[in-house]
């Protein structure tokens, strides 16, 4: 299983879109922090997808994401932390472990504040197996570029 996350910029809910959805009335915002629409017809989804685009100066409303990892699955590197989710209980469960698309699957952003500290102390931490080391080191950093994003933006991460 490959794991996304993502940080969504808050314009729309903010009022700062350059110009109104095409039927607002099926818009809505999603607790991960994304831009989304209900029930649409196909004509109505189209022209939702074309507006989300450009809605804002973020391209489809994202500030940074993407897939997170490198070379090993995120499920063995949540089997190598296992063994340390007391010292690291966000990033390990709710990181590693996530179970995506579901409404748990985000990060709010009291639980950033609190996994920036765990990234802190993850600075010294480091697992005996280098490949393991270097992709926990890896994902060190994409998860810090996604908190730092969360915190500026006051948005989830959404995983």
């Amino acid at each position: 299983m490959k794991l996304q996350a993502y940080v969504f910029c808050g314009c729309y809910e903010h009022g700062r879109v350059k110009r109104p959805p095409p039927d607002p009335e099926i818009v809505g915002v999603y607790t991960n922090g994304d831009v989304g629409c209900h029930h649409p017809t196909p004509a109505q989804y189209q022209a939702f997808l074309k507006w989300r685009y450009r809605a804002c100066h973020h391209r489809d409303g994202l500030i940074t994401g993407g897939l997170l990892g490198r070379h090993l699955p995120v499920e063995v590197m949540h089997k190598a932390m296992l063994p340390h989710r007391r010292k690291f209980p966000l990033f390990v469960r709710k990181v590693l472990g996530c179970k995506p698309k579901t409404r748990f699957s985000h990060l709010t952003v009291k639980q950033v504040k609190q996994l920036q500290t765990e990234l802190v102390r993850m600075k010294e931490f480091h697992l005996s197996d280098r490949k393991r080391d270097n992709e926990l080191r890896h994902y060190r950093g994409q998860v810090r570029q996604l908190a730092r994003a969360a915190i500026k933006f006051q948005q989830p991460i959404a995983m």
